[in-house]
């Protein structure tokens, strides 16, 4: 997700929270990943990101996966509620 998101917006950054980033992860948990991006069309920025990343970068269709875009001002709001690791 990471590497296809820079390939849309170079300025881009990636991040993983929620249950993972918090070490409480089950086998019925989604890795909930979020990019920060002043792209403004964040819905087909999303789908964009999901293409590259099932057919470039082969993530299975099945990757229990939950895609959250952002802007720099609203990415605030996940590190005053959650855990936040950026993703290299």
């Amino acid at each position: 997700m990471a590497k296809a998101s820079e390939d849309i917006d170079p300025n881009s950054k990636a991040y993983v929270f929620g249950g993972v980033a918090e070490n409480r992860a089950t086998v019925l948990s989604d890795i909930d990943i979020l990019i920060v991006s002043e792209v403004k069309e964040s819905f087909k920025f999303k789908l964009e990101v999901f293409k590259r990343a099932f057919d470039i970068y082969g993530l299975p269709f099945d990757a229990p996966v939950e895609l959250h875009v952002t802007y720099k001002e609203g990415f605030k709001g996940y590190l005053k509620y959650s855990k936040v690791i950026e993703i290299a």
